[in-house]
C-alpha cells in the first residue's frame, strides 16, 4: 500500500509542472484574445514609428516623442527610430539628449545625412561649431540636394565666425531651393557682414518678394540702405514694418537711431 500510495504522489508531482505551463499558456491566449476583443493590438516598432512620425506632422512633438521611444524598446538597434526621435528632441530645445541620441542614429548609420545635419544644429546650439560645421558637411556630401543640410552649415559657420563658408553654404541653400525666403535672408545678413551691400540688398529683396511679411527681411534691407546713405529707403522700409506690426521694437529701435543720427553714419545689428 505505501509504495502505491507513493507511485501515485510521484505521478502527481511529475504533472505539476506541466499543469503550470498549460494554465501559464492558457493565460496568455485568454489575455491575447481578450485584447483582441477590446480591440486592443500589440503595436510593433515599425507601427511605433508611422504613429510618431503622424504625430509629429502636427505638431505634437509630445506624443511623437513617447511612440519614438516605444519604438526603441521593440527595436533598440532601430536607426531610425534614434533618428526620429534625435529630430523631436532637437525641436523641443532638449539638445543634449538630442546629441546623444543622433550620435547613436550616425553610428548605426553613417550615411543617414538627416541625422548628421540635425545633429549640426544641436551641436551649434551647444556652442560646439567645429563638431558641428564637421557632422553638415558630411551632410551636404551625403545629400548634396539637401537645403537644410547648408543651412546647418552656414548656421555653424556663423557661430564660427567663418563669414566666407557662411556665405557659400547659404548660397548654396537658396540655389538647391530659390522659394525659401528665410534663407535668402539668413544669405543677405551674411553678405552685409561681408561689406557686400548691393548683395545684401539683393538677397534681402528675393526674400520678400517670396514673403512680403518677412520683416527680419525688411529690417535687413533697411539697415542696407542705411550703410548705402540711402536714409530715406532706410526709413520707408522700417515704416513699413511697423505699418504691418505697430509693437515691433527692433524697427522703433532702428527708427529711432536713424531720425537722431547723421545722415552718413552705419549700424551693425
Amino acid at each position: 500500500m505505501i509504495a502505491r500510495t507513493e507511485s501515485k504522489t510521484t505521478q502527481k508531482s511529475k504533472s505539476l509542472p506541466l499543469m503550470r505551463t498549460a494554465i501559464f499558456v492558457s493565460a496568455i491566449l485568454a489575455l491575447q484574445l481578450s485584447l483582441s476583443s477590446c480591440g486592443v493590438k500589440l503595436k510593433t516598432s515599425t507601427e511605433y514609428l508611422v504613429s510618431g512620425n503622424e504625430y509629429f506632422k502636427i505638431g505634437d512633438y509630445r506624443l511623437a516623442e513617447q511612440e519614438y521611444r516605444e519604438a526603441l524598446k521593440q527595436d533598440p538597434k532601430s536607426a531610425t527610430a534614434k533618428n526620429n526621435l534625435g529630430v523631436i528632441l532637437n525641436e523641443l530645445g532638449r539638445y543634449d539628449e538630442a546629441i546623444a541620441i543622433l550620435q547613436e542614429a550616425v553610428n548605426a548609420d553613417p550615411k543617414n545625412s538627416i541625422a548628421r545635419y540635425v545633429l549640426a544644429m544641436a551641436l551649434t546650439h551647444k556652442g560646439d561649431f567645429d563638431g558641428a560645421m564637421e557632422q553638415a558637411r558630411e551632410a551636404t556630401g551625403l545629400d548634396p540636394k539637401e537645403p537644410q543640410a547648408y543651412k546647418a552649415l552656414g548656421d555653424a559657420a556663423v557661430g564660427k565666425g567663418d563669414v566666407k563658408t557662411a556665405v557659400e553654404a547659404y548660397r548654396s541653400a537658396t540655389i538647391v531651393d530659390p522659394t525659401n525666403d528665410a534663407n535668402h535672408h539668413r544669405l543677405a545678413e551674411v553678405l552685409g557682414q561681408a561689406e557686400d551691400l548691393e548683395g545684401q540688398i539683393l538677397e534681402e529683396n528675393k526674400s520678400l518678394e517670396l514673403n512680403p511679411g518677412n520683416q527680419d527681411a525688411r529690417i535687413g534691407l533697411a539697415l542696407a540702405f542705411k550703410k548705402k546713405g540711402e536714409a530715406d529707403d532706410a526709413v520707408a522700409q522700417l515704416k513699413k514694418v511697423l505699418e504691418a506690426d505697430p509693437d515691433n521694437e527692433t524697427a522703433k529701435k532702428y527708427l529711432k537711431e536713424f531720425d537722431n543720427s547723421p545722415p552718413s553714419a552705419s549700424y551693425t545689428r
